[in-house]
């Protein structure tokens, strides 16, 4: 098994305890954010990670890349819905989302997995440090 198959594991195995710790509740964290937001941010981001390496398999079109700018508008755009989004399904559609994303990975042909390293675009294959940036947030709030 390679790192970053190891990693996203690790990942998304302490996602689904965070979620588990978290369970029902609402916790306000800084910027606006609410830990259930955050799940649904992470399920979102790998959900695209996911439809990225999916039209790559499929076309082989190389994953499109979005600026700061797009990514941020996208966070903006989302952020209410992922207020809005109730802590179990939240919690559920993160850990989906991240096995989901993590098979598919796990299961990239050698040449796939070799052209998408070469992009220099770790966050295409490596979900997990996305995952514990957030993951560490929601951690620092629970205590």
């Amino acid at each position: 098994m390679s790192d970053h198959n190891d990693r996203n594991r690790a990942a998304r195995e302490r996602l689904a305890a965070v979620a588990s710790r978290l369970g029902d509740r609402n916790v306000q964290l800084s910027g606006g954010w609410t830990a259930p937001a955050l799940l649904a941010h992470i399920a979102f981001w790998d959900r695209l990670a996911l439809a990225r390496l999916g039209k790559y398999l499929r076309d082989g079109e190389t994953p499109a890349n979005a600026s700061d700018p797009i990514t941020e508008y996208t966070n903006g755009g989302g952020m209410r819905q992922w207020l809005e989004t109730p802590p179990d399904v939240a919690a559920r559609q993160a850990t989906e989302a991240a096995a989901d994303v993590d098979r598919a990975v796990a299961s990239l042909p050698a040449d796939k997995l070799r052209f998408l390293e070469s992009l220099g675009r770790p966050f295409l294959i490596d979900r997990s440090q996305h995952r514990q940036v957030h993951l560490d947030e929601i951690e620092r709030a629970l205590g």
